[in-house]
């Protein structure tokens, strides 16, 4: 009986992990690997770095470094896991297109902050406090300003790099695999999918809301950044274009219009005000639809039409109806 028991609780096991194909592990346990690998190096390293005292004009750079090891770590790991893909296919291809997607998605990222900050200047909610503050590089002199931007800049490139590839590449690729292999079409999969990233990418960013923002705002917005990180991917099957919006973003916000009493660099000093009424909701709308009109424009003049990428779709296809192995 104790025997029959084990061999039970054993199968039981390998079908959750497995299903019954052997070939690769559920969706589930591939998404759970890859932030499970990621999030331990990055907060395990963070730790470490914790107890060196870097120089102030570094600001968040040593996170670059972090990160770098979180991907690297993640793509070996994955390269052991039967039947993962390796990162690249996720969409990293750094090709000439590669190129010209995070290039656009920088300059369409500007547009859309500029837009966001005028608003926020028009409305009153927000009030310029400074400008030309060096913020950690105060007293260094030139040199030492442009040490902070470029530890600035590079940082959150940084940080596009992980989160990227991980909200909307291992999750919306893993994901709509699992649900085309219960059968579900696979467009309607990887639509269903987008909406679930931003489910977990959106209220996770509540408690990390920026200075001025209430909880609230700052989760909804989060939620946007997500739907039209996640359009940008689907469209053009590559990590390019919500890797450079993601980065101007954060640039933007950080050392262009920043936050008072920052210790980034930062071209001006904004003091916001946003809460969550109406307008300030109407507000986030019509810009979030400001940013999907310009990533559509920009998908169907380099690739003319306007759908979900095909490798995408036809990467999904081929795990339609395999429930088994999902």
């Amino acid at each position: 009986m104790i025997v029959k028991i084990a061999l039970s609780a054993r199968a039981l096991l390998r079908r959750a992990v497995w299903g019954r194909n052997r070939d690769r592990i559920r969706a589930t346990w591939r998404i759970l690997f890859g932030f499970g690998v990621v999030l331990g190096v990055l907060l395990g390293g963070r730790r470490l770095l914790g107890r060196v005292d870097f120089p102030d004009v570094l600001v968040n750079g040593p996170v670059a470094l972090l990160v770098c090891v979180a991907v690297g770590a993640y793509a070996l790991a994955a390269s052991l896991i039967p039947g993962e893909r390796p990162i690249r296919e996720y969409g990293f291809s750094f090709d000439r297109r590669w190129a010209l997607d995070a290039l656009a998605a920088v300059v369409a990222g500007c547009v859309f902050q500029a837009l966001v900050t005028g608003m926020l200047l028009a409305s009153g909610s927000g009030r310029v406090v400074e400008t030309f503050a060096p913020g950690a590089a105060s007293g260094g002199g030139p040199v030492a300003v442009a040490i902070a931007v470029a530890a600035t800049a590079v940082a959150f490139a940084a940080i596009g790099l992980w989160e990227e590839p991980l909200f909307r590449g291992v999750f919306i690729v893993n994901a709509s695999e699992g649900l085309a292999a219960r059968g579900l079409e696979p467009r309607r999969a990887v639509w269903a999918t987008v909406g679930a990233s931003a489910l977990a990418f959106g209220p996770a960013h509540a408690l990390v809301a920026a200075q001025g923002a209430s909880p609230l705002f700052a989760a909804v917005q989060a939620t946007a950044a997500a739907v039209y990180f996640a359009v940008a991917y689907v469209f053009t099957g590559s990590l390019a274009f919500p890797v450079g919006l993601h980065f101007a973003t954060n640039v933007w916000v950080v050392s262009v219009f920043g936050q008072a009493g920052s210790g980034f660099p930062a071209l001006v000093r904004l003091e916001r005000s946003v809460g969550a009424g109406p307008i300030d909701l109407l507000s986030l709308v019509i810009q979030s639809l400001v940013l999907l009109g310009l990533i559509v424009a920009w998908v169907l003049a380099t690739r003319g039409q306007v759908s979900t990428d095909e490798s995408l779709r036809d990467a999904i296809e081929r795990r339609r109806g395999s429930a088994a192995a999902e």
